[in-house]
């Protein structure tokens, strides 16, 4: 296995200082995704479950704890690649769908309005 894929096991941050916190056991991705935007989201953990093979993987953040339901979920799909500085980075496209929040804050004019996509680079700090 290359340095790229030995393991994805650690705490990685994006470029908004969002962290998560991975455990790969056998490609069975879990852990804990910490938000630093949103109005109810930021400051929380939330839980992770994905996949991993090889330098390709996936995780979804359900943002539900004990205290509060946001009734949405995260998927981040991506790949391991070394970045400039030859740090791990895993280079991601996610797609966050929710529930309408109301008529007055939404508006919604169709059924894509449920969805945000964008993109984000996470280095392995630890």
């Amino acid at each position: 296995m290359s340095a790229l894929v030995q393991s994805i096991e650690g705490t990685w941050i994006n470029q908004n200082g969002s962290t998560v916190e991975l455990i790969d056991e056998n490609g069975a991705i879990s852990g804990f995704y910490c938000s630093n935007k949103g109005r109810s989201a930021s400051g929380k953990r939330y839980a992770v479950s994905g996949t991993r093979n090889g330098e390709v993987l996936s995780f979804c953040v359900d943002w539900h704890d004990e205290a509060l339901n946001l009734e949405s979920i995260t998927s981040f799909s991506g790949r391991l690649v070394f970045g400039a500085e030859g740090k791990r980075q895993m280079h991601t496209v996610w797609v966050l769908v929710r529930r309408w929040e109301n008529e007055a804050r939404t508006k919604p004019t169709g059924a894509w309005n449920a969805f945000l996509t964008n993109s984000d680079v996470f280095e392995q700090v630890l």
